[in-house]
């Protein structure tokens, strides 16, 4: 009876101990209401329980953090076909569960904002772009970045980024093409085990990809229309061999805008062609001033072309404005072998050359009897006609000045409806 007694008294001294030592904590966790406090409490602790950032968050548990991002595009600088790259600048937002950083016990502030000194304290996902050339900070004036924690442990975190990304482009509709450029994102370090990237939707979010009102969907920039983007995940799809990593893409499917090549391009290309059916009126004699326009079409057209083709890639492929260039060509040289072809005919008929008629002409002071005057005989002209070589040149010149125009209209027309319709 009296180790019953015993018992009982040993238990209610530990039990009033114990509530006695709650009681100080929550003393002391009531003391904590500035946000300085409650920082320094979450981010550095005490020497039993202290935040390590080098831990995920959820690192000894069964299931990866799940870290949701979205982006939203600044500029789209420019895309070049040469380099096969364009470049962006973003905000990167990530946002994730860190169940250590709760403070909603300790504070009634909607949030806390890390200042930027204090961001190494905290774990971050380690996030890179797969299909990155060149990156970049922005640093000006201070690191432009964040970090914002909330009462249940949600943690977002967003920086200034300014990237230029590979895009492996098809060029076989040059320039009139429409070009889809990858936007991959995974971890580097942590598998899925620990780790899942998703693009975050929903909430009040506007989606996982967001523009400038400069850079809208639809909205022209100097190069390409942007016309839609497609976001997708890749959660260990990426990688073939053992471990899978953590992955979300997005795609961006650009338009070029063809105002730039109509004008530099496609216009001074037609009036080079027209310039060499002015040979078509030009007369058969005139040879020197024919076979100066010729030559000037050609070589002008080719230096033309050869400036084209310096600014895009060495692809093994045929691209529509290689098409245009070569077919342009082939129309201002066969204008110069239809010149050299009506002057063989040309020279052919004047060794064909014959009379045609006989005129006996009088000649002044002739008797009236149509007799000889003081010896003289009368004067006899010989007035030749065309050869038929002449002839058949003037023929081809004519129908030329129709035959050309026609066909390059009809290339025209084909050339313009398979590459935009088809």
């Amino acid at each position: 009876m009296v180790e019953i007694k015993f018992v009982m008294a040993v238990a209610f001294v530990t039990l009033v101990t114990n509530s006695l030592q709650a009681g100080t904590g929550n003393s002391s966790a009531s003391q904590m209401n500035s946000r300085r406090d409650v920082l320094n409490y979450l981010l550095q602790g005490n020497d039993t329980d202290m935040y390590d950032p080098r831990v995920p968050p959820d690192y000894e548990e069964d299931h990866p953090t799940k870290v949701l991002i979205r982006i939203h595009l600044l500029s789209f600088d420019s895309v070049s076909e040469t380099k096969m790259d364009y470049s962006v600048e973003i905000y990167l937002t990530m946002v994730w569960n860190d169940s250590r950083l709760q403070f909603e016990h300790l504070n009634k502030s909607p949030r806390l904002e890390v200042d930027w000194k204090m961001m190494d304290s905290v774990w971050v996902p380690d996030v890179y772009f797969r299909n990155e050339k060149e990156a970049a900070f922005h640093d000006v004036t201070v690191p432009n970045k964040f970090m914002h924690l909330h009462p249940k442990g949600n943690v977002e975190y967003s920086m200034r980024l300014s990237l230029t990304l590979s895009c492996r482009m098809l060029l076989q509709k040059y320039p009139l093409d429409t070009q889809r450029c990858p936007m991959l994102i995974q971890s580097y370090t942590y598998t899925t085990e620990n780790v899942m990237f998703y693009w975050q939707e929903g909430n009040g979010v506007p989606g996982p990809i967001s523009y400038d009102r400069e850079i809208a969907l639809g909205t022209e920039l100097p190069q390409f229309s942007i016309v839609e983007n497609v976001t997708e995940s890749c959660n260990g799809t990426m990688d073939v061999d053992t471990p899978k990593f953590a992955c979300i893409k997005a795609h961006f499917t650009m338009k070029r805008d063809i105002g730039y090549y109509i004008i530099q391009i496609y216009v001074p290309g037609i009036l080079i062609v027209g310039l060499s059916w002015v040979s078509f009126w030009l007369d058969l004699e005139a040879i020197p001033a024919r076979v100066s326009l010729g030559v000037l079409t050609v070589l002008t057209l080719n230096t033309h072309g050869s400036h084209i083709q310096s600014q895009l890639p060495k692809v093994s492929y045929i691209k529509a404005i290689d098409v245009w260039s070569v077919s342009s060509l082939i129309f201002v040289f066969a204008a110069l072998l239809e010149f050299a072809y009506v002057n063989v005919l040309a020279r052919r008929g004047d060794k064909e050359l014959r009379a045609t008629q006989v005129f006996t002409m009088p000649v002044e002071n002739s008797n009236k009897d149509g007799g000889e005057l003081n010896g003289n005989p009368h004067r006899q002209i010989k007035i030749g006609g065309p050869s038929p070589s002449r002839i058949r040149a003037r023929r081809i010149d004519k129908i030329s000045r129709c035959l050309f125009p026609g066909l390059f209209l009809l290339f025209n027309i084909g050339y313009w409806m398979f590459y935009l319709y088809m």
